[in-house]
């Protein structure tokens, strides 16, 4: 199939869709004759629309009621309660994820589980997951829109194409709501959160309108918050022990400067601490001047959402209807992430260069001329007093910048996330038997990124030679003082001082999808059992991605020395595919699909089949089965390069000027490089599942599903970074040299600056295990109504080959620190219990995540991750008004016990597994709604 598009990619597109609602209204308004009927029946799997379809592939269903019962306020609730999801991240405390989420099923990558929106596509976040792979941001979505979300668990690229490898999140909205329901919500946990939701409502006889919005707000954490994570990894109140300090430090570490017949700049000889050390808020530990950063980011940002959706329909005859949706969020993110290091000073291992006619500079020559002597200013006589040349190993900012510090200084990195989405389409149905369906998406997504603090390299520098900025102790230990060295500089500096250095550092990243689709479906023939239904469709995807960096670091002239670079990509995706669903007998229905995807250039084409079959063996059970094969292509950002940071310990320290392993508490925030190539292969995958469904009483259904899947030729990074650093003094004894890696970049004085990494094929995934889902529903009599559910999830196997025949790492129930992957636990389950009495409900949850062995460290029994099971409730009361409006009231609890997320050992950071617990403790809400 060929389609060509002529797409202006203007705003223009947003004012058309915005504008096709009201001109549908004003039609109806002159012509509200002819009869309207809404007989669409969604159903996730399939392109056939039939009534009374038994699904043939796995379906785990989460509706609106179930989601206010689990007392869901996002998305990010609705992953920590689905078992199948393994991998999403509740928090970011560090990298370029910050304000995004997405579902991560069988924890395969969240670009590997696709998102739908009434079954078409969402869109692409301007972010990737560790993978490189870009995914659809859930955290854009209102959740008043929501009517249920089905997520599909056994890989449906044969039916939606590439990124549905793993499986589907199709969001079914609440087309055909009528009325105005407008509900708030207020939470306490270790933030505070709220949220106002809009829903409504217009029905005509030939045209629906409906409109749903929201406004969240969260208030940040800071690491310090949380008592458990300062004992954890902060010393306890002994910060010298802390694993959240730098051996940067603000103040800083001194040597001296030697300028070689070249010019070059050298750092020489013994190191010196400045004396002011603590006194100017530093930690000294050792011969080092550090820096605590235990509050240098937020754990929980400040973050505040607007968002909106609305969908139309109109029936244009009684056979063709016209539909748009049209929606929008703008998202605000604010973490502190201050006082970053600065490698970009004139000392070759680019630390920073101070004169020695700086007018606090007090350090002299040691008599050996080996090291550094330091005279109180008290004591400094110009006349005989000679400094010398330093190389500071120091940041210009310090703790004045961390967590909310009342200093003045800048301390922010602001994200603003916008995404726009527009689809539209005309459905047309034909006669009796066949439909015809067409779509156009249009799908843009920006981030705009700015951090207050960024250092202009020229202007610090300098400022420091020319003695306007004071880098030392001094600064804030006697802020007063007048250099005995000149008799005016004062030794404090102002914030106009650091305004004089300091870089507003900005960069910008645009996605944008284009998806036009057709399809046509319909029955081809009468068997004895039933019709032989028929779909026939093809696809074309656009996607673009763009990042521009901040000027200033392209060139490599803001904190660092190394450049970033532009990025931009474009892909173009020709689908074809056909599905058919034939009854064989009164009992036996088999599906199949196939679906041809051509990427062109070196990633080429591929063809997926995929075969499904139930047969219901007695009223009371079922059994259901399907197979298929799955395609995924590297993405713009894994054939190019992606940047991010993270704070990484290292084992190896400078003693006695070498370079030994032994693990003197350093961490540093290092730059992570992954970089591709046009040469790697795609993802292909095959999936199989086998199941049975029994509902053995009324009102009650038991499924039982064993899953497989089988991944080659994965793309992930080739390594982790924290275990490439810490490998360098694997099996090497305390003081013993250091097996250096080359992809670890040190600086002169051994300290980390960056680990590059590599996007690869890393050779094979297998992953097989069981879900089994129980729900039963019973009436009491004058007791109420009960209903009662379990859904469980059990990894048995998860099993990494990271090149062809190397040994193979087992992924089920372990952290996996040392692969790409996060973590996977054996066991996830929750079981529900609910109680409706009239105007009264309530609801109580448990979910269980078992243990799992902690690699980061030896991997002991006694150093497992451990289990964690946490209790929900919730009580809602209702009240109906004899016109017809309602009055909901609703309090709740969740982790009622307030218990903390397991440990990773002491002093292992981060302290928690965020991919899998829940930092944030109790969380008490309360929320009302009310429907007029």
């Amino acid at each position: 199939m060929s389609l060509k598009l002529n797409l202006h990619k203007t705003t223009a597109m947003s004012i058309l869709f915005l504008a096709l609602p009201t001109a549908g209204l004003n039609a109806v308004a002159q012509d509200n004759t002819a009869p309207m009927t809404i007989d669409e029946v969604v159903v996730t799997g399939s392109y056939i629309k039939r009534s009374g379809y038994d699904g043939k592939s796995p379906i785990q269903v989460f509706d609106k009621e179930k989601l206010s019962a689990m007392g869901a306020q996002n998305m990010i609730d609705v992953a920590n309660n689905l078992t199948i999801n393994s991998g999403s991240r509740f928090t970011n405390e560090t990298g370029s994820l910050t304000g995004t989420s997405q579902f991560n099923i069988r924890g395969l990558g969240t670009g590997s589980t696709l998102t739908l929106i009434n079954g078409r596509r969402g869109g692409i976040a301007t972010v990737a997951d560790a993978f490189g792979n870009q995914f659809f941001d859930v955290n854009q979505l209102p959740l008043a829109m929501i009517e249920r979300i089905d997520f599909q668990t056994d890989g449906a690229s044969a039916t939606y194409g590439s990124q549905a490898v793993a499986g589907v999140a199709n969001i079914i909205t609440r087309k055909g709501f009528e009325g105005l329901e407008l509900s708030g919500r207020y939470q306490d946990a270790s933030n505070s959160s709220f949220e106002i939701n809009l829903a409504s409502g217009l029905k005509t006889d030939r045209a629906s309108l409906n409109l749903y919005a929201t406004v969240y707000n969260q208030t940040q954490n800071f690491r310090t918050d949380f008592d458990w994570l300062v004992e954890r990894i902060h010393g306890n109140g002994d910060l010298t022990q802390s694993k959240l300090i730098s051996s940067t430090g603000s103040p800083g570490t001194y040597k001296r400067a030697i300028t070689d017949i070249n010019g070059v700049i050298n750092a020489s000889g013994t190191a010196l601490t400045d004396p002011d050390c603590e006194a100017a808020g530093g930690i000294l530990k050792g011969s080092t001047c550090r820096h605590s950063f235990a509050d240098q980011v937020s754990i929980i940002p400040d973050e505040t959402r607007y968002q909106a959706f609305s969908e139309f329909e109109y029936d244009i005859t009684e056979d063709v209807t016209f539909f748009s949706e049209v929606s929008f969020s703008h998202n605000e993110v604010a973490r502190v992430s201050s006082s970053p290091l600065f490698r970009n000073g004139l000392v070759s291992n680019l630390n920073i260069y101070i004169p020695a006619d700086h007018p606090f500079n007090f350090f002299k020559a040691n008599d050996a001329g080996t090291g550094l002597i330091y005279v109180d200013p008290a004591n400094w006589d110009p006349d005989t007093d000679v400094a010398v040349d330093l190389a500071c190993q120091c940041r210009p900012f310090g703790d004045d910048t961390n967590g909310d510090s009342p200093s003045g200084l800048p301390n922010q990195n602001h994200y603003t996330l916008d995404y726009y989405r527009g689809a539209l389409g005309v459905d047309w149905d034909i006669n009796d038997d066949w439909n015809l369906s067409t779509s156009y998406v249009y799908a843009l997504s920006t981030r705009n990124f700015l951090s207050d603090i960024g250092s202009n390299a020229l202007a610090l520098n300098t400022a420091i030679l020319e003695g306007r900025f004071n880098p030392f102790g001094t600064s804030k230990a006697n802020p007063t003082l007048i250099s005995p060295k000149d008799g005016v500089s004062v030794a404090g500096n102002t914030i106009e001082d650091y305004e004089d250095f300091t870089h507003k550092s900005r960069s910008f990243t645009r996605t944008e999808q284009q998806v036009a689709e057709a399809v046509i479906s319909g029955t081809i023939a009468e068997m004895e059992a039933g019709p032989v239904g028929v779909a026939l469709g093809g696809q074309y995807r656009h996607e673009e991605y763009k990042y521009e960096p901040d000027s200033l670091v392209a060139k490599g002239l803001a904190n660092s020395r190394d450049g970033d670079s532009a990025q931009a990509g474009t892909t173009n995706v020709y689908a074809a595919f056909a599905e058919t669903i034939v009854p064989v007998t009164d009992t036996l229905e088999i599906q199949a699909a196939v679906r041809h995807e051509s990427y062109g250039g070196t990633v080429g084409a591929t063809t997926d089949p995929k075969i499904a079959a139930r047969w219901q063996a007695t009223d009371a059970i079922a059994f259901r089965a399907s197979f298929g094969t799955a395609f995924q292509a590297p993405s713009t950002l894994q054939t190019g390069e992606a940047n991010g940071v993270a704070f990484l310990d290292d084992p190896v320290s400078l003693i006695g000027g070498s370079l030994v392993c032994t693990d003197t508490g350093v961490t540093n925030n290092v730059a992570i490089r992954t970089s591709g190539s046009d040469s790697l292969k795609p993802t292909s995958a095959n999936s199989v599942n086998v199941g049975v469904v029994v509902e053995p009483l009324d009102g009650m259904s038991i499924s039982v599903d064993v899953w497989n899947f089988n991944y080659s030729d994965l793309i992930a990074q080739d390594a982790n970074a924290q275990t490439l650093v810490s490998d360098e003094c694997a099996g090497v004894s305390d003081g013993g040299t250091p097996n250096f890696d080359s992809r670890v970049t040190r600086t002169a004085e051994g300290n980390v600056r960056q680990v590059q990494l590599s996007f690869i094929n890393t050779g094979s995934v297998k992953t097989n295990g069981l879900d089994f889902n129980l729900n039963y529903g019973i009436d009491t009599g004058n007791t109420g109504h009960l209903t009662f559910g379990v859904a469980t999830s059990y990894v048995n196997k998860f099993d990494v080959e990271t090149v062809d025949g190397a040994e193979i790492i087992r992924g089920a129930g372990n952290f996996n620190n040392r692969n790409a992957f996060k973590a996977m636990p054996k066991w996830r389950s929750n079981f529900r219990l609910g109680w409706v009495l009239d105007n009264h409900s309530a609801n109580v949850s448990v979910r269980h995540i078992s243990s799992y062995n902690n690699d980061q460290t030896s991997g002991d029994l006694e150093d497992r991750v451990g289990s964690y099971t946490a209790v929900d409730l919730r009580y809602s009361f209702l009240y109906e008004y004899e016109n017809g409006s309602a009055t909901e009231l609703s309090i709740g609890a969740n982790n009622v016990f307030d218990l903390d997320p397991p440990t990773l050992g002491e002093g292992n950071r981060p302290g928690y597994d965020s991919t899998t617990h829940d930092v944030r403790g109790r969380v008490l809400y309360v929320s009302a709604k009310q429907v007029f």
